[in-house]
């Protein structure tokens, strides 16, 4: 068994699973750091810690986003006063962050970070002395799905500079600027669904394909019945699910009228026809049945759950809709017996760039899947 020390940090439930099939194919001492960006990082931590699989020696949760919004540091508090107490938030828990971080890497002196943000100042930090011991660079890079293929379409150039110089003088030389997650100087290794789909294409980096098999293992079933009985999700209705309708974030639920109405049609017409259906909502969601799609016909699936941990526990032949998301590509690369669909309504912006993609690995929009039928 390798003795090699691992440090993997993780700020989505998807990452943190790829954190787990990773440490698992990988042994030696891991260790894994979930940043609290999600509602429900607590739970999440829980659930691993009480896996008989878990590969992790210890699992931290250091504070992140919803942190930061708990603690009054949304964008809700308006003017000179809630500007301030914003920035004073955010700098105490960075600052707290910051020291854990230090902490956890006296402790273990990881030989490897593994992660799927490496711009976050934390992860950074991270590999900045992990990189600078080992004399190389240490990190890998685990898929973060479109992004890792299509890029960032929020960068917004002006702020992004703005920002940059605010973070070199808080931080120090060791922050770097990265328009592209997986591309800072530290990161050695990217592991990918799809090798060749990758947006950074840098040579200095070796580009490796993330085996199926590492989410195929009994383990990840444990961890999916685990969670079902934890969520209080009941294993036979899901037997029985013929269609999950994946939901992006509220956010752009509200701000796409046409698609909260094709969903509604969506469900009515497969609800009508005798079908399951079930809603899947985005793990970063808060609210609950918003947009208004729940019913007493429709099974609500546990926001928190992560899609690789529900999708053993789909049918063969079960059917995942949904508009451009990660969702979408992840339910098609680890599940090939279930039929994936994208409702393909969106014509400019993330969604409609992923089309190509989801085409050229056999995710049709609805309206060209086999047997798919919407009133829209």
């Amino acid at each position: 068994m390798s003795a090699t020390p691992r440090l993997f940090i993780a700020s989505t439930p998807m990452i943190a699973l790829s954190c787990a099939a990773a440490a698992i194919a990988h042994p030696g001492r891991s260790e894994l750091v979930l940043i609290e960006d999600f509602d429900l990082a607590g739970d999440l931590q829980a659930l691993l810690q009480g896996w008989r699989d878990n590969p992790f020696a210890v699992i931290s949760c250091l504070p992140g986003r919803h942190t930061e919004h708990l603690l009054g540091a949304s964008h809700s508090h308006r003017g000179i006063s809630g500007l301030l107490k914003r920035v004073r938030v955010k700098r105490q828990l960075r600052m707290q962050t910051l020291m854990a971080m230090r902490a956890v890497d006296q402790r273990l002196t990881p030989a490897e970070i593994w992660l799927g943000n490496d711009r976050k100042p934390e992860s950074q930090l991270a590999l900045h002395l992990a990189s600078t011991r080992a004399g190389e660079p240490v990190g890998r890079y685990l898929d973060d799905g479109l992004y890792s293929y299509l890029g960032d379409v929020r960068q917004r150039p002006l702020i992004r500079r703005v920002d940059a110089a605010v973070k070199r003088l808080a931080y120090g030389r060791w922050w770097q600027r990265a328009d592209q997650a997986g591309t800072t100087r530290w990161i050695a290794q990217s592991w990918l669904a799809f090798p060749g789909e990758a947006c950074d294409q840098a040579p200095q980096r070796t580009r490796r394909a993330m085996p199926r098999a590492w989410f195929a293992r009994r383990a990840f079933v444990r961890l999916g019945l685990d969670a079902a009985r934890q969520f209080g999700l009941n294993r036979a209705i899901v037997r029985d699910v013929a269609v999950v309708i994946v939901l992006p974030h509220s956010n752009q639920l509200r701000a796409n009228p046409p698609l909260v109405d094709a969903l509604r049609s969506l469900i009515a017409h497969r609800s009508g026809a005798g079908e399951r259906v079930a809603v899947k909502y985005h793990p970063r969601e808060t609210g609950r049945d918003v947009g208004g799609l729940l019913s007493a016909a429709v099974v609500e699936l546990p926001a928190l759950l992560p899609l690789e941990l529900l999708l053993p526990l789909l049918p063969t032949g079960a059917e995942l809709i949904g508009e451009g998301s990660t969702a979408l590509l992840a339910a098609k690369w680890l599940r090939p017996d279930l039929r994936v669909a994208d409702l393909g309504l969106s014509q400019t912006g993330y969604a409609a760039r992923a089309r190509a993609l989801f085409a050229r690995h056999g995710i049709p929009t609805l309206d060209d899947s086999p047997g798919a039928a919407t009133d829209r």
